[in-house]
């Protein structure tokens, strides 16, 4: 995800240091990237995947409902090439 600075400030809380959950809907998987920014400081290098986990209608061996392929695909890039 780019970190784009611009987003950053929908994290300003007033009631608390930070805000996990900014209203509206647009550009949630950057903000998210920007929150999670804050707490890998000292990583040499880190990652966010936002992976639509979901299957909204049913087809032929996908039933409907939660759905992991692409996590396990990741997983196993990860797993490869990491240990």
């Amino acid at each position: 995800m780019p970190l784009w600075p611009p987003y950053d400030s929908w994290l300003d809380s007033k009631v608390a240091n930070l805000n996990n959950a900014p209203s509206g809907t647009f550009a949630g998987s950057i903000t998210c990237a920007l929150f999670l920014q804050r707490f890998v400081e000292h990583a040499k290098s880190w990652l966010h995947v936002d992976i639509y986990g979901w299957t909204p209608a049913a087809k032929p061996a996908r039933p409907e409902g939660g759905e992991c392929q692409a996590a396990r695909a990741i997983y196993k890039l990860l797993s490869a090439r990491y240990g």
